[in-house]
């Protein structure tokens, strides 16, 4: 029986203190400036939704394929603090506590210097301290498959204790418990979680082909029935909650996802650039923004690729390789047929990767890893700088602000996106009078110029909730042509813009 090394079982203090320095780092980037940013659609979705009754909660979420635990949570917490930015608190929590398994992870593999890098990327990465900041379940998806793949790795470092009967006193018990517990909670927080299923099923195959080939048959029985065992625990505590989702979703799981651009290389390159390589995107553009250190992605490929090499012939070496790779292929496969290609659904592949990298890190001589850490450490924090600076999500807080002041009764808000009306609802100051006192607000353009016909303004807001193809403001003014030039042109932040018609019988302003 294979025994793990002293440093797999001991943490010294000094290890300790530097995964509780990571994790406290992470907790900082993400909680710094959290409310900078204003919710976009699926943030306005998650505040709309957690205000519903319990029942109205489960099946709206069931209804948009959506597995209600994370709303709930969310509703419970909403009870002691109503800001947006509270209701972002556990999603910064969740990818801080993400760091700590990261760490703990590359540290288990190779040691304290592989640890720090590993933790440093996943604290300091700039996608993951965005979604640590909005109101989703994404990050605590990550979380839990990462906690799932620190017990994957303990099963793949002990074969032979992870054969054993578990009730056997030296069973691989946290192994199994920890991969098997925490992959139920991810599948039943959010459906993104479905590819970790295939990942890790590989990964336990590959165990089991290792005792099998080692002329142990015993032990691959013995591991292949806790391995059943598995499989069959899971599959009876998530089924029913994804037969719930089919059946009030009337069986179209794949429907209402042509607001997911077409697959290109330039959209390869946004998906792998933001997961992987440290840049920012844009939440509703499908577009990298500027890094403020260009050379950090090229490092960090680099190092992966060493990782990957010094873990080629060890079976944690392929299950990490596994964990990255299983999530990207499956959605580039389906993207064939249906594009899915977004850097959100394939977020958790990003800690495998980055453990990866944090063992081809810690290849460097003693001396150098220091230096090396500290040069990342400096790199990643200026690199993250733009994540607080610029505006990733429209500003349709502003547009509601001055829509509610400005609006009076019978005027109209017409919004080019469907969408927008949820955004104005939603982001509207909280104790000002609601734009619906005293306006019409519709995305239906006949509508609206109805309204003008008989008398009354018309609030053209051009601007986008979500991703997708936005209107041009010029073809937008061509739009309302029929309504003449509009009196008022007002900028609200980077994507939105209002007009302001007229009533016919009114005159200009000057």
């Amino acid at each position: 029986m294979r025994k793990q090394s002293a440093r797999n079982e001991a943490w010294p203090a000094g290890d300790i203190a530097w995964m509780a320095g990571i994790l406290l780092l992470g907790l900082i980037v993400r909680l710094f400036r959290i409310d900078h940013q204003p919710f976009w659609l699926d943030e306005a979705l998650t505040s709309q939704r957690i205000h519903l009754d319990l029942n109205g909660l489960i099946a709206d979420s069931f209804t948009n394929r959506h597995m209600p635990t994370y709303f709930l949570l969310l509703q419970f917490i909403s009870q002691f603090g109503s800001s947006d930015a509270w209701l972002r608190v556990p999603s910064a929590l969740f990818g801080a506590m993400s760091t700590g398994v990261v760490f703990a992870m590359a540290r288990r593999i190779g040691g304290r210097g592989a640890g720090m890098v590993a933790g440093l990327l996943m604290a300091l990465s700039p996608l993951q301290v965005q979604y640590g900041q909005e109101a989703r379940s994404y990050t605590l998806v990550t979380l839990l498959i990462t906690i799932a793949l620190w017990g994957l790795l303990r099963l793949a470092q002990n074969p032979a204790r992870a054969a054993l009967d578990i009730r056997h006193a030296d069973s691989e018990r946290w192994g199994w418990a920890t991969y098997v517990f925490a992959t139920i909670a991810a599948l039943d927080v959010l459906g993104d979680a479905a590819p970790w299923l295939i990942a890790s099923n590989l990964s336990l195959w590959l165990i089991w082909r290792g005792l099998w080939l080692e002329s142990s048959p015993d032990l691959s029985v013995a591991f292949r029935r806790n391995w059943l065992l598995s499989i069959a625990v899971i599959i009876a505590c998530c089924v029913p909650f994804y037969a719930a989702i089919l059946v009030t979703s009337g069986g179209h799981m794949m429907q209402n996802f042509d607001w997911i651009p077409e697959m290109s290389l330039q959209h390869l390159w946004v998906v792998a650039g933001s997961v992987y390589l440290m840049r920012m995107t844009a939440v509703v553009k499908f577009d990298l923004l500027h890094t403020a250190v260009p050379m950090l992605g090229a490092v960090v490929a680099l190092a992966g690729c060493a990782g990957l090499f010094r873990m080629r012939r060890r079976l944690e070496g392929q299950v990490l390789l596994l964990g990255v790779m299983v999530l990207p292929l499956l959605i580039l496969a389906i993207s064939l047929f249906k594009s899915m290609l977004l850097p959100r659904y394939i977020l958790w592949s990003a800690a495998p990767f980055f453990v990866l990298v944090g063992l081809g890190a810690a290849l460097l001589p003693r001396r150098a890893l220091p230096v090396a850490m500290t040069a990342l450490f400096l790199m990643g924090v200026v690199n993250l700088g733009p994540v607080y600076r610029v505006e990733t999500k429209p500003r349709w807080d502003m547009a509601a602000a001055t829509l509610a002041a400005n609006v009076r009764p019978g005027d109209t808000v017409f919004t080019a996106d469907p969408n927008a009306p949820t955004m104005l609802t939603v982001l509207q100051p909280k104790h000002g009078t609601p734009i619906e006192a005293n306006a019409l607000v519709t995305s239906q353009l006949d509508q609206a110029v109805a309204r003008w016909k008989q008398g009354g303004r018309i609030w053209a807001v051009n601007g986008r909730s979500a991703l997708g193809e936005r209107e041009e403001l010029a073809e937008f003014k061509n739009r309302m042509a029929a309504l003449g030039a509009p009196a008022v042109e007002i900028p609200q932040g980077k994507e939105i813009t209002i007009l302001m018609f007229p009533a016919p019988d009114e005159p200009a302003p000057n």
